[in-house]
């Protein structure tokens, strides 16, 4: 983590937003690009320095792993709706919290996982008792299609509305009054996240720096990269009708069913989840290492599949679907695919072979509702074709990596 502000680089998140903490601070998060990341940091930091720590929000958020973490509560209700979701708790909770926690950290806003958002006339959701609000932003929105980018982008004002994200926009959302310091309680600062060691958001995060001190805004720049936790979703659910039986049970030449090598590929991979969807019970025994999900609806098509591995995934930032009668996938194929999604300048990757994509593909988490609203045999094509510009494909090696079979 790296953490800048006009005086130079910072030690930690405190220092770098040029905050004293009071007693029994609490601090709302808003904005996009970064705020659970920036919660979850920050909180680490303060309770390794003894301070009692406690993470809630007022709208929705993804349900964490662990509910307790090393002096930090994370206190929320249930949402009956989202099982993967998380929302506000009680009124009486969030007032006990702040009067008995050193430091309650509050998810104040929502985005979609997006870099950066305009909030709809609902939005943020900021207790009148917040000591501080932080707006963050992602610059890796920068040189990016804004409708891919910006979370309620059709709800931009039209002297903002651009086809492409620019220093201009960023600083316009952050600093409105109907943006970025909308519903704005006690001291604001700005948090510009995703700034590596690319040449122009660097640039960017120093000049919008120095517009937001002449606007009276402290702010701070750096990047809260922690690795996205990407679940690999392995589709195994078709009724292989043109096959005439159980393809992925099939021994190919070298001895192995079918299945055998993306089990074995994904298997060898760095992942958060590994997940297999499939109707069988032969195709489920040969991955007692992976979490199993029954399919009991293949007639529903692959979207099935799919949504079923997405409600598997929980709170992963991105899903890599592979289908399992690919023989042709190895393990350097998908660490390849893997690889590109974690430079961090698209939100969808796809093996590809001459032009065409093909499957594995790994979608960002922010496309997840896009996801869950597919039916039938479509798949993420139709996603893709509604968002090129956030897609990056990875030319395979041969086509052998590329053909599924369907017969023999």
């Amino acid at each position: 983590m790296d953490l800048w502000n006009f005086k130079g680089k910072q030690n930690n998140i405190t220092d770098a937003l040029q905050i004293r903490l009071p007693e029994h601070a609490v601090i709302s998060v808003t904005g996009a690009g970064g705020k659970t990341s920036l919660i979850f940091a920050w909180a680490r930091e303060l309770a390794a320095a003894g301070k009692s720590v406690v993470i809630t929000t007022t709208t929705h958020m993804y349900r964490p792993e662990r509910m307790e973490e090393g002096g930090i509560r994370i206190v929320v209700s249930d949402d009956p709706e989202r099982p993967d979701k998380v929302m506000a708790p009680p009124d009486d909770v969030l007032n006990s919290l702040r009067e008995t926690a050193d430091v309650v950290f509050i998810e104040a806003d929502g985005s979609r996982r997006m870099p950066l958002k305009w909030p709809a006339p609902w939005e943020p959701v900021i207790p009148d008792y917040t000591d501080f609000t932080v707006c963050v932003a992602g610059l890796s929105s920068l040189g990016r299609s804004t409708a891919d980018v910006v979370y309620r982008a059709d709800e931009l004002p039209d002297r903002l509305k651009r086809e492409i994200v620019d220093m201009n926009l960023i600083h316009a959302v952050l600093s409105s009054r109907d943006g970025g310091q909308k519903g704005v309680r006690g001291e604001f600062r700005v948090f510009m996240n995703q700034v590596d060691d690319d040449t122009d958001r660097l640039a960017a995060a120093f000049r919008l720096q120095q517009i937001f001190a002449v606007l009276g805004i402290q702010s701070a720049w750096g990047t809260l990269l922690e690795e996205p936790k990407i679940a690999v979703i392995l589709e195994a659910a078709g009724n292989s009708s043109r096959f005439g039986s159980n393809k992925l049970l099939h021994i190919m030449d070298d001895g192995r069913p079918m299945a055998a090598p993306i089990f074995e590929a994904a298997r060898s991979v760095d992942a958060y989840k590994k997940i297999l969807v499939t109707q069988y019970d032969d195709v489920a025994a040969m991955a007692p290492d992976f979490d199993v999900v029954m399919n009991d609806r293949p007639d529903l098509g692959i979207s099935r599949s799919m949504q079923l591995g997405l409600r598997a995934a929980g709170d992963a930032d991105a899903y890599m679907f592979c289908v399992c009668d690919q023989p042709g996938i190895t393990k350097s194929t998908l660490e390849r695919l893997i690889g590109a999604y974690k430079k961090g300048t698209v939100g969808i990757v796809s093996l590809a072979w001459q032009g065409k994509m093909c499957n594995p593909k790994i979608f960002s988490s922010r496309y997840r509702e896009e996801l869950m609203a597919l039916s039938g045999d479509t798949g993420g094509r139709q996603i893709i074709a509604s968002h090129t510009d956030d897609l990056l494909p990875v030319e395979a090696d041969s086509e052998d990596e590329v053909r599924d079979i369907d017969s023999l």
